[in-house]
């Protein structure tokens, strides 16, 4: 009688070996499978995001492609049509993000006198214009000539904090802090103007003058300056009282 095959037992304890190795992993594959993907997903959304809003400010939006900005994201065109489905989908998410906070520059208290809440849109307006300098540069773009850009920009954010310091400012001439002949829609852009070039023109001030315009000290220092050119050339520090008529 010949003895048993010895190999048949190895096999079949190698054979339970390997089934054990390849068990016990499986249950954390698929979950990593699930987050990765999503994560790295969401990562190239915001690249592309982000590529985008320095693309329409420095370029326009005839100058911004989609081809472009996966480019400078390192990601597929296709992705880009994935996420925003069009160059003007991808506009108006670049936009959204732009322009987000755009609404609070005019969110004062309503209890305020019209002098303080002037002053307070002012210094919030300089400190958006600082923090996103690609807000001045799109809106000197698209405000150029009339378009269904512009005319987003404007309906979604841009008329209410505008309108909001124009009410302001007729709110502070009929208590006489502001000169009754002003017109406020000339002062909202001169505001525009001036609390903005800087921040829209940092390579410039470095260049010439060496400002850091990221400082914040220099950003403060600019908040206090604007806000002293308006109180001692616009706004008065008490209403003015109203002239009567003298009766012979």
């Amino acid at each position: 009688m010949s003895p048993p095959p010895l190999s048949a037992p190895r096999t079949a304890a190698a054979k339970a070996r390997r089934g054990g190795a390849r068990s016990r992993p499986r249950a954390t594959l698929p979950r990593a499978r699930q987050t990765a993907p999503a994560s790295a997903d969401q990562d190239g959304r915001q690249r592309i995001l982000s590529v985008a809003i320095r693309s329409f400010a420095d370029r326009g939006y005839d100058g911004t492609t989609t081809a472009g900005v996966a480019r400078d994201a390192a990601v597929t065109q296709p992705l880009v049509h994935h996420h925003f489905g069009s160059k003007d989908g991808l506009w108006r998410a670049a936009m959204d993000a732009v322009f987000s906070n755009a609404a609070r520059v005019g969110d004062v208290p309503a209890d305020a006198s019209p002098r303080d809440q002037l002053l307070a849109i002012t210094e919030r307006f300089v400190r958006f214009a600082a923090a996103h300098p690609e807000a001045t540069r799109v809106m000197g773009r698209e405000g150029a000539t009339p378009s269904p850009r512009l005319t987003y920009l404007v309906d979604h954010y841009l008329r209410e904090p505008f309108q909001r310091l124009a009410a302001v400012t007729r709110a502070g001439q009929r208590t006489g802090v502001v000169a009754a002949d002003l017109r406020p829609d000339l002062l909202l852009f001169l505001i525009l103007g001036a609390g903005s070039h800087l921040f829209d023109a940092t390579a410039l001030a470095r260049e010439s003058l060496g400002i850091d315009a990221a400082a914040p000290s220099t950003q403060n220092q600019f908040v206090a300056l604007v806000e002293r050119l308006l109180t001692q050339g616009v706004i008065r520090q008490s209403p003015q009282p109203r002239r009567t008529k003298e009766h012979s």
